[in-house]
C-alpha cells in the first residue's frame, strides 16, 4: 500500500489499518509526517505487523524514534526497512534493531557533520556538503 505524502496520515490512520488490513505485506508512509512512534507501535503490534509485513518505508518522517525501531523488533517478518531523513533515528537504534533481526536491510541516509570553526583562523570553514558561490 503507497500511503506516501499523504500528508494528513495520523497514527489514528495506522491503527485503523493494523485492524482491517491484516495481509498488509508492504506500506509506503514516506513523508507522511504527522506519524509518530506510537502508529508504529499498533502496527507492529497487528497481525500483518507480527506476521505479513515487508517492507516498511519511513522516509522523511520527522517524528519517528528510535522507539519506532525497538516496536518493529516484534515484526519478524520485516525485510527491508526505509529510513532516509529520519532525523531523529540514530545509528546506534539502527544497531540495536539489527541486533535482533539481522536479516532486516534497512536503507538510512545520515548527514554529514559539520567540521568546528577553526579556533583562532581567519578561514572559513564549511561542512563537505556546502560550496561557496
Amino acid at each position: 500500500m503507497d500511503l506516501e505524502e499523504c500528508v494528513l496520515i495520523t497514527d489514528s490512520t495506522l491503527i485503523q489499518l493494523s485492524i482491517h488490513c491484516p495481509n498488509l505485506q508492504a506500506l509506503s508512509l514516506s513523508h507522511c509526517e504527522l506519524i509518530t512512534d506510537d502508529g508504529i507501535l499498533h502496527l507492529s503490534n497487528s497481525t500483518c505487523g507480527h506476521e505479513r509485513l515487508q517492507v516498511l518505508e519511513l522516509d522523511n518522517c520527522l517524528l519517528i524514534t528510535d522507539v519506532a525501531l525497538e516496536h518493529l523488533e516484534h515484526c519478524r517478518g520485516l525485510e527491508r526497512l526505509e529510513l532516509y531523513d529520519c532525523q531523529q533515528v540514530t545509528r546506534a537504534g539502527i544497531k540495536r534493531m539489527r541486533a535482533q533481526l539481522p536479516h532486516v536491510k534497512v536503507h538510512a541516509y545520515f548527514a554529514p557533520v559539520t567540521p568546528p570553526t577553526a579556533v583562532g583562523g581567519s578561514g572559513h570553514r564549511l561542512c563537505r556538503c556546502c560550496v561557496i558561490l
